[in-house]
């Protein structure tokens, strides 16, 4: 099958004063793909999801999401051009069940009249439904959003990045603070993401990355310095002599 590149940035750079915190990366996510960003601490790699996710703007460069240029889009464009990106539940609904909280997410991007009629109530329902089932999550649908265990809200807040099909997602550093059966249990939830949205994720776990990746880019100093699959980065006399070594 033909790869489709589905989110791309072209010599993408980000200064903030003096400091180069993203410089000159060129990279390219097909479809379908997890693609996973790590790197030591100040890499760049939460500023390089900023510029995919539109919260920053690059000081330089393009980033296009299949063939358009969204470079100045902002997030709100972004967002219903397909780019889903997993956000805090616990402050934004407190008194909500799971469900609710998703029927909220969904109706953000339906006219008012179309979900305050029965059938469209209904069809939010379902979907809210489906997206609570495919995290994972059927069985805790109408458990208060704010009670859960920590890792069942990350897997909510995947849930609700991925309420409006989005067709890429975007994760920070989604097994934080996770126990390792909730990191085991979220890696399946995001392989099965994968059938249907690109993801890119930061994650600091090697060993989840490289069990979970189908490629990886290392990012030191802002920029790429080594690109492939696990196996790949992981055997990558670079990739140990900037980061993996200290992770082992």
């Amino acid at each position: 099958a033909v790869k489709v590149v589905e989110l791309q940035t072209i010599g993408v750079s980000r200064s903030f004063g003096g400091l180069q915190a993203v410089n000159r990366v060129d990279l390219a996510v097909h479809r379908g793909e997890l693609r996973a960003l790590i790197g030591p601490n100040g890499a760049g790699k939460s500023t390089l999801l900023n510029l995919l996710a539109g919260t920053l703007g690059p000081s330089a460069g393009s980033i296009r999401l299949g063939d358009r240029d969204i470079t100045r889009t902002p997030v709100f464009e972004r967002a219903l051009l397909g780019i889903g990106r997993s956000f805090q539940v616990v402050t934004l609904f407190e008194g909500l069940t799971c469900r609710q909280v998703l029927e909220l997410a969904m109706q953000r991007d339906v006219p008012a009249r179309r979900w305050a009629s029965p059938s469209g109530a209904a069809g939010i329902r379902r979907r809210a439904e489906e997206a609570l089932d495919s995290a994972g999550l059927a069985s805790i649908a109408n458990e208060e959003s704010t009670r859960i265990s920590h890792g069942l809200q990350k897997r909510l807040e995947i849930a609700l990045a991925l309420a409006n099909a989005p067709r890429v997602l975007l994760l920070e550093e989604p097994m934080a603070g996770m126990s390792a059966e909730e990191r085991v249990s979220l890696r399946d939830v995001l392989r099965r993401v994968a059938e249907r949205s690109t993801v890119i994720f930061v994650e600091h776990d090697i060993e989840m990355v490289m069990s979970l990746a189908r490629r990886v880019t290392l990012l030191h100093n802002g920029a790429i310095v080594c690109e492939g699959s696990p196996d790949e980065v992981r055997h990558n006399p670079v990739a140990q002599e900037v980061y993996l070594r200290g992770e082992r």
